[in-house]
């Protein structure tokens, strides 16, 4: 029995914890380069939005990572303040990452030089105001001149529209590329079906007064654990109705509650 009770655990967490893309662009097929607001082959549409100075083109097309898409990708010219060549931007907004933590970002990056590693500035921004950077390294010398997969480190909000924003800011005559932009993160509702949604009450799901209310028609002992951004089970209590939560530091968690074998997760906010 702790057999199984352990596999049913071990399967719900990852089903409740499975990273799913919110988001991807492989920048389509253009067949001249075209600026980006002019450009008419994203894969994504409304509420999408793309715009900034780099342009779109076939030229050295993505290759040699996982998923390289190969044919259009976003290039980033040179900048250099002698001919008064600008920073070239991408911009892309309208992502809703509301529902999701844990959300990461990949994308495929090519550089013109093999001695530029990290000159793309990359940003997001939960409101187009207050932008905070990513950060990224790659290998320099003999033979890096090419395209490679990275995953920038840093904090990626939960907003309704995500806005990211890469930038080229090297003077120099090094030029880069970028292919196949993936967000990914783990849904607060993946584990959420619509009939156990009708069996529990959970309130509030934003928390400022340390307890968490759970009522259902049952009306019987209810597990409930709580776990954390990245999976840690945090609280693993049997309750009636209701959980102290006040113990808890600010942030989004996911409650997991089963009663007489009916399941439901849902994302919390402590404030």
């Amino acid at each position: 029995m702790k057999k199984i009770y352990s596999f049913l655990s071990i399967l719900l967490t990852s089903l409740l914890f499975a990273q799913t893309t919110i988001y991807s662009e492989n920048f389509g097929n253009p067949t001249t380069t075209t600026l980006l607001t002019a450009y008419s082959g994203y894969q994504n549409s409304s509420p999408i939005v793309y715009s900034g100075t780099a342009d779109v083109r076939t030229s050295n097309p993505s290759e040699g990572y996982t998923g390289a898409s190969g044919s259009g990708s976003v290039f980033f010219g040179n900048v250099t303040s002698a001919s008064g060549n600008p920073a070239k931007t991408l911009m892309i907004e309208g992502i809703d990452t509301s529902n999701y933590t844990s959300i990461a970002l990949t994308f495929g990056h090519y550089k013109g030089t093999n001695d530029a590693s990290n000159q793309l500035t990359i940003e997001v921004s939960p409101n187009g105001s207050s932008w905070s950077m990513l950060s990224y390294t790659r290998p320099t010398g003999t033979g890096t001149s090419n395209w490679v997969l990275i995953s920038p480190a840093g904090t990626i909000p939960a907003t309704a529209n995500l806005r990211i924003r890469i930038t080229n800011v090297l003077d120099s005559n090094a030029g880069f590329r970028v292919d196949d932009i993936k967000l990914t993160g783990i849904a607060a509702s993946l584990a959420i079906r619509e009939n156990s949604k009708k069996e529990f009450n959970i309130y509030p799901t934003s928390i400022t007064a340390g307890k968490i209310f759970i009522t259902s028609a049952k009306n019987a002992d209810k597990k409930v654990k709580i776990f954390d951004q990245t999976g840690r089970l945090m609280i693993n209590k049997t309750i009636k109705s209701e959980i102290n939560v006040s113990n808890l530091s600010k942030g989004i968690y996911i409650l997991n509650v089963e009663e007489s074998g009916t399941s439901l997760s849902q994302k919390i906010i402590i404030r």
